[in-house]
């Protein structure tokens, strides 16, 4: 037993020292250890886990998904990563925030607000990821970004609104034009790939999550995507159709199937039926939205034959609506 421990890799947290477990990823292990780390998906999607590592050899798996930019500051996606040699880790070091001022703001249904803001700087990202937003030095919370840089200047968010959220609550009731915030970087692996141009696409949508979607598919229009696209709407009955007619623009121009379907219903019914029409083709799939419903569906997904690896997710943490202002 002495010649095990003394052969397993020697593991710390700013400064903290890390057991892991046989079979165990870090993350597990940090979350084991009580460093509060953030993670979401657990499937090295949504790229919440990103820790750094100043010194130590990393995992060619724990970066899989990351761009050579976010390789060469020696990040990595803690869900995916098995140390087998010693690794000193810290969170990653705060890049520099860009000041924005809103521009717009747009009520598309009761509960959801269209936030506009001109960033004063270039603003890399791509339709469907996220990026922390701050009011002040303490209130903050993470959104996914809906516009399409090819097609517009500014950045465009859709805002559900909470009661219990300060952030929601602020957009929705007390923002005005003019108003100055600050935006961290893009990250996220759930945008739109461009190697598969010829697959078919279901995108589905839980609430807001909707938004980033929508994103997600002019995204694969401007690309020319070539494949068959179906997206499908999950929500609440009474809510009024969110979109509606815009997506119904789109379906008339381009191989577009889109689908409202009530909250609670399967939608891998409709999934499967549109498969059905769809040529033989590994599907590529994207979902957004709470946590607890983008699991579930991608866990529906699974059983009915959709590869892991082919399925993107951006999934609305309780963490994001939780009552504490700096999350919120």
């Amino acid at each position: 037993m002495a010649n095990r421990r003394s052969s397993m890799p020697n593991i710390t947290f700013e400064g903290k020292n890390i057991n892991i477990n046989a079979g165990d990823n870090l993350l597990q292990a940090l979350i084991q250890a009580k460093t509060n780390p953030t993670y979401s998906c657990l499937a090295g999607q949504c790229h919440s886990c990103l820790l750094q590592a100043p010194s130590g050899i990393i995992p060619p798996q724990a970066q899989q998904g990351l761009s050579p930019q976010q390789c060469e500051r020696n990040l990595l996606l803690a869900c995916q990563c098995h140390p087998e040699h010693d690794l000193e880790l810290q969170r990653p070091q705060a890049r520099t925030k860009t000041d924005a001022m809103i521009s717009g703001l747009r009520q598309l249904s009761p509960e959801v607000t269209e936030l506009t803001l001109s960033p004063r700087t270039v603003f890399p990202y791509r339709p469907g990821q996220h990026t922390t937003i701050w009011r002040g030095p303490y209130l903050k919370r993470c959104y996914s970004l809906a516009s399409v840089p090819e097609q517009e200047t500014d950045l465009v968010f859709h805002i559900q609104h909470h009661p219990e959220g300060q952030f929601s609550t602020w957009i929705h009731q007390q923002a005005r034009e003019g108003d100055l915030l600050q935006l961290g970087t893009a990250i996220g692996n759930c945008h739109y790939h461009p190697q598969y141009a010829s697959r078919p696409l279901v995108l589905i949508g839980f609430g807001s999550g909707l938004g980033p979607l929508y994103g997600i598919l002019r995204d694969a229009i401007e690309h020319q995507h070539r494949g068959n696209m179906a997206l499908f709407h999950m929500a609440e009955e009474e809510q009024p159709h969110y979109l509606q007619s815009e997506l119904n623009h789109l379906s008339e121009q381009y191989k577009l199937a889109y689908s409202r379907l009530v909250e609670g219903s399967n939608p891998t019914e409709a999934v499967n039926q549109h498969l059905k029409q769809c040529p033989v083709s590994p599907v590529i799939a994207y979902l957004c939205g709470p946590a607890a419903q983008v699991k579930a569906c991608q866990r529906l997904l699974l059983n009915s034959g959709l590869v892991a690896e082919h399925i993107f997710t951006e999934c609305f943490t309780d963490t994001q609506i939780q009552k504490d202002g700096q999350n919120i």
